[in-house]
């Protein structure tokens, strides 16, 4: 499984290393499709303006611009569904504590800078958003027929 180290550059976790290894596919596959049915719902909240936005930001940026508007959309995301989303992606996260070379399970210990939790779902989101792209691809068709008028490159492999 794609694993990577990440370490805050600052703030009070700095220096710290963290490792965060992508869900095996199924597990992830089924994280994706749950988050993606949250955030199709949550877009019923979002205003015309607000939404067409964060469409384009994607489309423009590709993956990047797809995570960047995912956690632009989290904000109107049913809290239940938020909370289990974002406790996945922790579960996903690692520490090497001292000079160990072996990372350990995050404890809430292990995290100072409320920055640090951000960042890190940030990058473990990014691990799994190929995952979150197949899975907007299967539930909703629109979103499909869209990306694939404005950005035929960007299309999941088939």
């Amino acid at each position: 499984m794609k694993s990577i180290e990440w370490s805050p550059a600052s703030g009070e976790d700095a220096g710290k290393k963290f490792v965060i290894t992508r869900m095996p596919a199924f597990a992830a596959d089924k994280w994706a499709r749950h988050l993606s049915k949250a955030v199709i719902q949550s877009t019923n909240k979002m205003s015309d303006a607000m939404l067409d936005q964060a469409v384009r930001k994607a489309m423009e940026e590709g993956i990047l611009g797809i995570a960047s508007m995912s956690m632009t959309i989290f904000a109107n995301v049913d809290d239940e569904a938020c909370d289990k989303a974002f406790d996945q992606l922790l579960q996903c996260v690692k520490i090497k504590r001292g000079k160990s070379e072996l990372a350990s399970p995050l404890l809430e210990a292990d995290i100072s800078d409320p920055q640090t939790l951000t960042d890190l779902r940030s990058e473990a989101f990014k691990l799994h958003v190929g995952f979150f792209k197949a899975a907007i691809f299967q539930s909703s068709p629109l979103a499909a027929a869209l990306i694939s008028a404005v950005a035929p490159e960007k299309q999941p492999p088939r």
